[in-house]
């Protein structure tokens, strides 16, 4: 299969996604030759980005911050009213009535 290797490559493969996505909706056919170009061309796009633009997992101290913002609470404000779960049953925080 083919790969991109370049920079160039990787930004002319973007410019042709960004050309393709108003041709392509969820109602396009599959076998649509834009349907097909662009499932293939954001593929190449995905591995060339995994390869030279990965993600680093965050922190754990970022996953709270997030989980705690995301319920509209903060340390000053609710500290003493926040009671932590466990990983296991799915929540990081619940809040305590």
């Amino acid at each position: 299969m083919a790969e991109i290797k370049t920079e160039r490559q990787y930004e002319k493969a973007m410019e042709r996604i960004e050309e393709l996505l108003p041709k392509v909706n969820n109602e396009t056919s599959e076998y649509n030759k834009d349907f097909v170009e662009l499932d293939l061309l954001s593929d190449l796009v995905a591995e060339y980005e995994e390869k030279y633009f990965p993600v680093a997992k965050p922190a754990l101290s970022e996953i709270i911050r997030l989980r705690m913002a995301e319920l509209g609470i903060t340390q000053k404000k609710n500290g003493g009213d926040i009671k932590c779960k466990s990983f296991e049953d799915k929540r990081i925080f619940k809040r305590e009535k």
